[in-house]
């Protein structure tokens, strides 16, 4: 028996030292130029469905190789993307309310560029016995980190992303797109469940936060004119939940110093990630202390208390007509996320109107009955209704019908004596009539 056991190792432990020399050698002399070589070429035949060579993205990498066993790791990646595809080739954009044609007088537009200075992916070993594929990344972008844990393909599983320190100013297209400098350190969170791998249908949550962020930078122009100075709006909170594939803005505020800003809205997820839609609602606003900054915010946003508009309500008529009465400037970012649209939407949001609908019920708000003019208050003073207001209207009281009075006579009418009191809902009496006064001679 132990002779026979022997005679099959032996049988079994070249075919093994084989395969392991096999893999050994294949990892160490892959070519990972080739490989590099050939997601280039990809990416880029991918790009021309779109159309126009003008219009296509273009991506860049210095450095490809080996990440353990299951993985690649890259240096040095750069996606380059058009200037109509952060911009306004004519569709509306955030930039266009802060932007003109005086602004071009610098030059065409540029590029934006995505530079992602390390990152690596492999695809895990375990679940990958089990028959599902995931894959863990980690890149160094932005000045921060983004790593997490996604599913490939329609295995479906969990998906977990986690943002940290990644500084908003070195964020290239998300300055083209708002047409001001920001800056900040932005941390996220996301968590989603794919259902058979589509985020069309997908629950779970967000969780986003900035702090010390900033708007403008004293330099950059609006309109070509003026350099906006740096308006501050401190920490900025966006948490939403995802459910069926519809992600709800649940909260998203920044109340700064400078700047206020308060909004809702949702996402439909669609697949690619960046075809998905958005229906948001955004309203901000300048603090009076900030327009009475210097004679820069007077002239630009106008002096606090006064009602001439500033030049950027001037010279921009979405600015103008984004207007609000409460002194905020609302707008409505819609369309899909890899071009949205940014329209002046100086109206409350349906959320906000659902949640004043439900403040105005009885129970949330409740008010006391009106007072009837003219009836005395319990401290003994006459009330007198009070001015409606251009919202609401306040009905007139009704006019009590007077009974109608009887005929007089010839000899009635030319009677001396009070008027006899009618009173409400009660027909009137006729007046006696009384010997020697007036009445007629008693035959």
């Amino acid at each position: 028996m132990k002779s026979r056991l022997v005679r099959i190792a032996k049988w079994a432990v070249y075919p093994l030292f084989y395969l392991f020399c096999l893999g050994l050698f294949g990892y160490l002399t892959f070519p990972y130029d080739r490989l590099k070589d050939r997601l280039i070429a990809e990416f880029d035949r991918a790009q021309q469905k779109r159309g126009a060579a003008g219009q296509a993205q273009r991506l860049e990498i210095d450095e490809l190789d080996s990440y353990w066993f299951t993985g690649v790791e890259m240096t040095g990646v750069r996606l380059i993307l058009p200037p109509n595809e952060v911009g306004s080739s004519g569709r509306a954009s955030a930039a266009g309310a802060f932007t003109s044609g005086d602004a071009a007088k610098d030059g065409p537009p540029k590029p934006s560029v995505i530079e992602i200075e390390e990152a690596h992916a492999r695809v895990k070993i375990l679940p990958l016995l089990l028959g599902r594929v995931r894959i863990s990344f980690w890149a160094s972008v932005f000045g921060g980190e983004v790593e997490g844990v996604v599913p490939w393909g329609k295995s479906g599983g969990d998906m977990h992303v986690d943002v940290s320190d990644v500084e908003l100013a070195k964020v290239g297209p998300l300055g083209e797109i708002l047409g001001l400098p920001i800056a900040g350190t932005l941390t996220a969170t996301l968590d989603l469940e794919a259902p058979e791998g589509k985020f069309n249908k997908a629950n779970g949550a967000l969780e986003l936060s900035a702090k010390e962020v900033t708007v403008g930078d004293g330099k950059t122009k609006i309109q070509g004119l003026i350099a906006l100075p740096e308006a501050k709006l401190g920490e900025l909170l966006l948490s939403a939940e995802a459910k069926e594939g519809v992600l709800k803005v649940t909260k998203l505020t920044g109340n700064g110093t400078d700047l206020e800003l308060d909004g809702d809205g949702k996402i439909n997820m669609r697949e690619p990630w960046n075809n998905s839609t958005a229906d948001l609602y955004v309203r901000f606003k300048f603090s009076d202390a900030y327009r009475g900054k210097s004679d820069v915010t007077k002239s630009l946003l106008g002096a606090p208390g006064s009602n001439v508009p500033g030049l950027i309500e001037m010279q921009t008529p979405k600015m103008k007509r984004s207007k609000r009465a409460d002194g905020f400037y609302g707008w409505h970012v819609h369309g899909a996320l890899k071009r949205p649209r940014f329209d002046p939407h100086a109206a409350d949001s349906p959320a906000a109107r659902s949640r004043a609908k439900a403040g105005d019920t009885p129970a949330a708000s409740p008010t006391p009955p009106p007072r009837k003019p003219g009836v005395n208050s319990p401290t003994g003073q006459s009330e007198t209704p009070t001015r409606a207001t251009d919202d609401e209207e306040i009905p007139a009281p009704p006019t009590p019908t007077p009974p109608p009075p009887p005929e007089p006579t010839a000899d009635e009418a030319s009677a001396a004596g009070e008027r006899p009191r009618m009173e409400p809902q009660r027909p009137a009496e006729p007046p006696t009539h009384v010997e020697g006064e007036g009445a007629p001679p008693h035959e």
